[in-house]
């Protein structure tokens, strides 16, 4: 039961960050739908590919330490709760989702830059759409 719910805990945090932190992983970056959408030159393409694979390694480097950190399992095993313990691994849990945040922006920015003044501004509808920042 404890690790079912460590796995729920686990799961709802990640499910707010955007990106598959576990992994380090960027398959939600949504290059492949801009490529589509965007109708990128194979020239934009392969810029937005290592434009992925810089963001990627990005991603690999946050510490995720603060997700292994059982301080909420705890205090639901011992019964006591503890509001600073609690709100510690709260801040960094956020903080872990606000660098990927960090990181995918920075992605879509980069992105933007390499696109015609018409791809941008379709960019930039996406991104208010199905806000994708």
């Amino acid at each position: 039961m404890n690790k079912i719910f460590k796995l729920v805990v686990m799961a709802t945090a990640l499910s707010f960050c955007g990106v598959a932190l576990a992994s380090h992983s960027t398959d939600t970056l949504p290059q492949d739908s801009l490529v589509k959408q965007l109708q990128l030159t194979p020239e934009q393409i392969q810029q937005v590919k290592s434009l992925r694979k810089n963001t990627e390694e990005e991603i690999g480097k946050i510490n995720t330490d603060a997700l292994k950190q059982d301080a909420i399992i705890d205090m639901f095993s011992s019964g006591i709760w503890n509001d600073a313990e609690a709100k510690n691994q709260l801040d960094a849990i956020g903080d872990i989702q606000n660098q990927v945040r960090f990181q995918r922006a920075k992605y879509l920015f980069h992105v933007s830059q390499i696109l015609s003044r018409e791809q941008k501004q379709h960019l930039q509808q996406i991104l208010i759409e199905k806000q994708l920042y």
